[in-house]
């Protein structure tokens, strides 16, 4: 008996060395990059975790493309830069275990970091240009979203990683092609799909289905690309989860997202253990999705600049979406009025005034009311503050209603903001904080206080599946 026990904990122990030097020896296949935009996470700890926003980055860089991939998509000669295909936002929360997703359109118009590459307006995606930090701060930046972490992934990572894993199984009720993907589904029903081939139903923005002997298009495009790229991200996981107990597919499907993925500095190994042992048995079925509600202003022309097809905020239902996503733990507080200078935009005679007025009555002190050029036919209205002050901004926020953004503008005085009223919006009482509950019901539509660009009804923050759009594989029998 003796000799047993002893053989035993020699083999315990030997377990041990074993997986920690395997830990240890992945640990160094991990990508890193510093994060400067990248914050500390606040909240109640569990578990040594505290509540924390991971970034998620579908990159569609072409920079380090194996030659079959640069074939398919073009090399980085051919299509220069960084977009980023997927933006979305896990929110994790270890003392209660939720986890909920925000997906935020790739083409939504915004004020860009200084020193952006693009310019100093333009979409949210084209901030990935400068790399992952410029999209982290132009979020927390324009959005008042903080970031703790990012995962970022390209074209070449991606399929890679689905290949490791052995491929996924979708089921597609009809055909479906996307001639700028590459997706081309020409029979129906559940099928195994390789990496390529998931890698092409993830871009497809411009898809078409076969429906009655006829192609048609998803008239949603960008957003129609969100809903499919949610349930996607559910599959996954599920067949990720089920490698765990099989050691080799496990090790395949680490191995492969190792050497593919690059992560910032702050979420080493062992905070994605950590993370795994808290919600490893999270359904993802039951995570919320939401996307944040826009509306589509088309062939865009802003100062002189032609951006194409452009997604405009909805204000208060992004916020609402946004409050909703993040939980009570993740809520600001909101400061004092503080002064506000108005410039009007707008090309809208007396629209400084007549907000300003308004803002008046909730407290503010306009300290002038002036007139500026006007950028464009319809433009956002942007809240300007001091960097470092975007809470006060998010407090100017609340009594505006529209499409209206965030900047921090280092020529603005600290305490004090200055609001470019644009042609697209309202002054109205603060929105009501929606709670995780009701994210589910966040409106699709406006009340007629809510102004919205070219009067159009707002895309509802909740995905609405369609007839065509591929889903999970039905279980065995």
């Amino acid at each position: 008996m003796l000799i047993g026990v002893n053989v035993f904990v020699a083999l315990c122990l030997l377990s041990a060395a074993l997986l920690y030097g395997y830990v240890r020896y992945r640990s160094s296949q991990l990508k890193t990059a510093k994060c400067p935009s990248c914050v500390a996470a606040t909240g109640a700890t569990s578990g040594g975790l505290k509540p924390m926003n991971i970034l998620l980055i579908g990159s569609n860089t072409r920079t380090g493309l194996d030659p079959g991939e640069a074939a398919s998509f073009g090399s980085a000669a051919d299509v220069p830069g960084a977009r980023s295909d997927v933006t979305m936002i896990l929110r994790l929360d270890p003392a209660t275990g939720a986890a909920s997703l925000l997906s935020i359109p790739r083409d939504l118009f915004v004020p860009l970091p200084a020193h952006s590459m693009s310019g100093s307006v333009g979409k949210i995606d084209a901030s990935l240009n400068n790399g992952p930090d410029n999209l982290i701060a132009a979020i927390n930046q324009d959005l008042g979203i903080p970031i703790n972490h990012y995962v970022e992934i390209n074209f070449d990572g991606f399929r890679r990683s689905i290949d490791a894993m052995g491929g996924i199984d979708m089921s597609f009720p009809v055909p479906l092609r996307d001639t700028y993907s590459g997706l081309n589904i020409t029979r129906t029903g559940c099928q195994a799909i390789n990496g390529a081939t998931a890698l092409a139903v993830v871009r497809a923005r411009h898809l078409q289905y076969r429906s009655n002997g006829r192609w048609l298009d998803d008239p949603l495009s960008d957003l129609g690309r969100i809903r499919r790229d949610h349930t996607f991200l559910r599959i996954f996981v599920d067949r990720a989860k089920g490698q765990v107990s099989n050691p080799l597919r496990l090790n395949a499907l680490i191995g492969g997202l190792l050497n593919q993925v690059t992560v910032d500095s702050g979420l080493n190994v062992t905070t994605l253990l950590d993370l795994f042992r808290r919600f490893r048995h999270l359904n993802p079925d039951t995570v919320p999705e939401t996307t944040l509600p826009i509306t589509v202003v088309p062939s865009y022309r802003y100062a002189g600049g032609v951006y194409g097809d452009v997604d405009m905020p909805v204000e208060p239902l992004d916020q609402q979406v946004i409050n909703a996503w993040a939980g009570p733990s993740g809520l600001v507080s909101v400061p004092p009025t503080p002064p506000v200078r108005i410039v009007n935009i707008s090309g809208i005679a007396h629209q400084a005034a007549d907000v300003g007025a308004q803002l008046a009555s909730y407290g503010y002190q306009v300290t002038a009311t002036t007139t500026g050029s006007v950028p464009a036919a319809t433009t956002e209205t942007v809240i300007r503050y001091q960097p470092g002050s975007v809470t006060a901004a998010l407090g100017l926020l609340g009594h505006l209603s529209g499409a209206v953004m965030m900047a921090p503008d280092p020529t603005i005085t600290d305490g004090s903001l200055t609001l470019d009223v644009g042609s697209v919006v309202a002054v109205s009482q603060p929105a009501p904080v929606a709670s995780p509950a009701t994210v589910a019901g966040a409106p699709a539509a406006p009340t007629t206080s809510v102004p919205t660009a070219l009067h159009q009804t707002p895309s509802s923050a909740q995905d609405q599946a369609q007839p065509f759009d591929p889903g999970p594989c039905p279980p065995a029998a």
